[in-house]
């Protein structure tokens, strides 16, 4: 009887990570957006959300096994070259507009940006080519930090523009799980800094400050995700020292999390098959107060897994609705198992008084 009990308690300390009590970055966390994290505290290690990307993703889903997940991404970005332009801003503002309407139906909201190069207008926010954009130059942080230069006033605008944007979600107080500089350590996007990661995290601590204490945006969950692996020219997916370079700290970050799609290079099974727990205990070790989301994947791993041996995530976001990595029998068999929470089992986080 003894070692049955202390199997159960080890199993669930296992299962479930200890964490000390949920205090969110930003004090004046409005109240719709402490009431979101502190029931995602209240999850974490006891179920996992399922995701889904953008409204047609929800549709998708829903078609196929009449479920819609708890929590959607929107992208900030307009895509379309100049930034700022009428058709960058069209595009924005339907990321809005469809935030808005998915947090009115109950839903949770986070957001990504697919930040185009501040000094490359007709560039992306990758590096290297993307579709039809050109390549970026690598980005001049010693610059964009210096007040007065051309790099500096880039950088700027675009962090009032998207500013502006995100107040519409804070003006509607529309809590938003913020992703921003995602797979933060991956080298494949321009924030990236491979050389002196501290650069990067700095950044962050930079749209962090204007943000929260300049513009007032107190609607934020703020989230950092890794990579699927850091930019250094290893194999090794873990390098804790190294990515623990790019983190902007404990005081900067609500959670954090990581993309994991199947590679059998770097380790990662399909999902079907695997839950990425090497994923899980690299984000535990890179910032151990912190819930572990995995913020992008191509399917929701095996629920049947994630419920016996773990790891719990706090929350799954597949990528692509459908398609051959993620059919319609495995949508079913996830979004439709007791271990996953849905739309339809959320909380009502807006209450009458708020």
């Amino acid at each position: 009887m003894y070692r049955c009990f202390l199997f159960v308690v080890l199993s669930v300390f296992v299962l479930a990570p200890q964490l000390p009590a949920i205090e969110p970055v930003d004090p004046d966390l409005i109240p719709e957006a402490r009431a979101v994290l502190d029931y995602l505290h209240t999850i974490y290690g006891q179920k996992t959300l399922a995701g889904g990307n953008g409204i047609k993703s929800v549709d998708s889903i829903r078609n196929v096994c009449g479920k819609e997940p708890a929590i959607v991404t929107f992208d900030l970005s307009g895509w379309n070259s100049p930034p700022w332009g009428e058709s960058y801003n069209s595009v924005v503002q339907r990321s809005v507009d469809e935030a808005k309407v998915w947090w009115q139906k109950g839903g949770i909201v986070t957001m990504q940006l697919h930040w185009i190069h501040p000094s490359n207008p007709d560039g992306s926010a990758w590096l290297g080519a993307h579709g039809r954009k050109k390549p970026s130059p690598p980005f001049d942080f010693a610059a964009a930090f210096q007040p007065g230069t051309q790099v500096h006033e880039e950088l700027m605008r675009d962090l009032k523009g998207h500013a502006d944007f995100l107040q519409q979600l804070a003006d509607a107080r529309v809590p938003v799980l913020w992703r921003p500089l995602h797979e933060i350590d991956g080298g494949w996007f321009w924030w990236t800094d491979r050389e002196t990661p501290e650069n990067t995290a700095r950044l962050w601590q930079m749209m962090f400050d204007y943000f929260v204490k300049e513009r007032k945006l107190h609607n934020l969950i703020w989230v950092c995700s890794a990579g699927l692996h850091p930019s250094s020219k290893n194999r090794d997916v873990v390098q804790i020292e190294f990515r623990r370079r790019f983190y902007p700290g404990d005081n900067y970050v609500d959670i954090v999390g990581i993309d994991i799609y199947p590679n059998s290079y770097y380790g990662y099974g399909k999902p079907q098959e695997d839950t990425y727990q090497k994923a899980f205990e690299i984000m535990r070790q890179v910032a151990p107060n912190k819930m572990v989301a995995l913020c992008e994947c191509e399917a929701i791993p095996n629920p049947d897994i994630m419920a016996d041996t773990g790891p719990r995530w706090l929350y799954c976001l597949p990528w692509w609705p459908e398609g051959k990595n993620h059919p319609a029998d495995w949508i079913r068999k996830t979004y439709l198992h007791e271990y996953l929470i849905t739309r339809d089992e959320l909380p009502d986080f807006r209450g009458k008084d708020r």
